[in-house]
């Protein structure tokens, strides 16, 4: 099926905003997908222990697509979650709880809440670098799941420029130190994004983080709703609202190569771009510097993260800045 993405102005009120979920069903050939489905899975980005504007999706968001997909059908089993993972992290279940997901799922029939790190996982290899790679992955979503929606908001990213539909994925990893991984993943996420049969992508465009990111930065109003039955279209089309050049971002840099992105002219965009856009930038701090080179290598990331000096170096680092979950 050709890519096609569906941009509007983001309803105000839950009722609209169903509407605009069944609007966009209907262009992205959704509800035949959907019906036949045994099970979906849902990744909203949380990567905050309670929600915060322009860092985590809405609970409200979430709750209208669910509240259209249940107009399609009441037995198709839905499933959202998110893994737990970074330096000193946060419990993902109690999270959850903060942010209203578990609500959803007393609301609606057939749905589940689960923190995919306390799930089985299972091994998969990966080529990447024209090598193998190897990583654990939620059994949940290999073996039963017929498709997966990823809900990310638009953000810039201090390592990775920005984390759209793509980068949302990365909290697919269960394992909690997943950062291990960090310097494969220009090289990874977009296969992990494929084993993980993510197929379609709504933007909760009510707000974007600015200048920094992914959990600090500077919160902006935007009301952007866009969907697509496409990844790579997506997060070409939501990246030139943003203002940046796709071409530009390792993660989709790399998923061209694998031939995960669409040529800008085959993709069918419903919807006004010009009249949504708003120029985002990445405006990095000093402290984001040493990260961003453990990011991209594997033996300072052993070094920052894994080594004996580890808890040294983040005690000293954190007497000069908050811990990302307190600022």
């Amino acid at each position: 099926m050709e890519p096609n993405v569906f941009i509007d102005k983001l309803a105000g009120n839950p009722e609209s905003l169903k509407d605009q979920f069944r609007r966009s069903f209907s262009l992205l050939s959704l509800f035949d997908d959907f019906e036949r489905s045994n099970a979906i899975f849902i990744k909203p980005n949380l990567t905050y222990p309670v929600y915060k504007k322009g860092v985590t999706t809405r609970k409200a968001f979430v709750e209208s697509l669910v509240s259209a997909l249940r107009e399609i059908s009441t037995t198709t089993k839905i499933y959202i979650g998110e893994g737990e993972g970074g330096y000193n992290s946060f419990s993902m279940t109690k999270a959850m709880y903060n942010m209203g997901f578990f609500d959803i799922e007393m609301k609606y029939p057939n749905l589940k809440i689960v923190n995919l790190s306390k799930l089985a996982s299972r091994e998969v290899q990966l080529k990447a670098k024209g090598e193998s790679y190897f990583l654990n992955l939620p059994a949940l979503i290999l073996d039963e799941i017929d498709f997966s929606i990823s809900c990310p908001l638009p953000k810039v990213h201090c390592m990775t420029k920005i984390t759209l539909s793509y980068k949302n994925q990365w909290g697919c990893l269960p394992d909690v130190m997943r950062l291990k991984n960090h310097y494969m993943f220009d090289h990874i996420i977009s296969k992990i994004s494929d084993a993980l049969k993510f197929k379609y992508a709504f933007l909760d465009g009510k707000y974007g983080l600015n200048n920094n990111g992914p959990m600090v930065g500077d919160p902006v109003e935007v009301n952007w709703f866009v969907a697509s039955n496409s990844l790579g279209a997506f997060d070409m089309i939501v990246s030139e609202m943003m203002g940046f050049d796709w071409r530009k971002i390792g993660q989709l840099k790399m998923a061209a190569k694998y031939g995960f992105m669409p040529k800008r002219e085959d993709i069918d965009v419903i919807g006004d771009i010009e009249s949504l856009k708003r120029k985002f930038v990445l405006r990095r701090d000093l402290w984001n510097y040493p990260a961003l080179a453990a990011f991209r290598s594997n033996k300072l990331t052993h070094l920052f993260y894994f080594s004996r000096w580890a808890k040294l170096l983040h005690d000293i680092m954190y007497t000069f800045r908050k811990r990302p979950i307190e600022e």
